[in-house]
């Protein structure tokens, strides 16, 4: 059994060193939470999955989620506590001195660096949910398609969402009546 302050560590840490929020965690939180076996890939994807449709910030959303699947309700205290506290405690260091740090030139170059890395750490979300995500031409096709509807046609992403889950539910039902009757 992983302990309560083994996942407020683990949470911390992932707080402490991911920059861009919750899908730029995604590479961090594999990496640390799957590798160790405390969840699997699939389990990870579908926590991505309710963490982005879910109301809240995604990283406090799987980190409830994890928490949650190892420890129940203390758990999911803990990993939310450990992953929100880093950027608490940066918030409350940046408020008091905000002038002081938009004055210095190293600060503003780090940041700048910091952004390219968001950047390459959400491209390498995109491209390993997609890999487990993406099963046949049917899915690709269909990302591609959401993609497009939400990048060059400006729809609503929680339109896209509320329609693909209304996709896959009806899919789902009709593949359920196709086995009963089949049977």
């Amino acid at each position: 059994m992983v302990g309560l302050f083994q996942i407020f560590l683990v949470f911390l840490k992932i707080g402490a060193f991911t920059f861009g929020g919750g899908l730029a965690m995604i590479p961090v939180i594999k990496r640390e939470i799957v590798a160790k076996g405390w969840i699997n890939d699939d389990e990870l994807a579908d926590y991505i999955s309710v963490s982005q449709t879910a109301p809240g910030m995604i990283a406090i959303n799987i980190a409830t989620l994890v928490g949650l699947h190892l420890r129940g309700r203390k758990g999911a205290l803990m990993a939310v506590l450990g992953v929100v506290l880093p950027s608490i405690i940066v918030i409350i260091l940046i408020a008091t001195g905000l002038r002081h740090f938009s004055e210095i030139p190293l600060i503003v170059s780090a940041l700048n660096g910091i952004n390219l890395v968001v950047i390459v750490l959400l491209v390498y979300a995109i491209f390993d949910i997609g890999k487990n995500a993406i099963k046949d031409m049917f899915t690709l096709v269909y990302a591609i398609l959401c993609f497009a509807l939400i990048y060059f046609l400006d729809v609503p992403t929680y339109l896209v969402i509320l329609l693909s889950f209304l996709l896959g539910t009806l899919l789902t039902l009709y593949h359920i009546y196709k086995r009963r009757v089949q049977k």
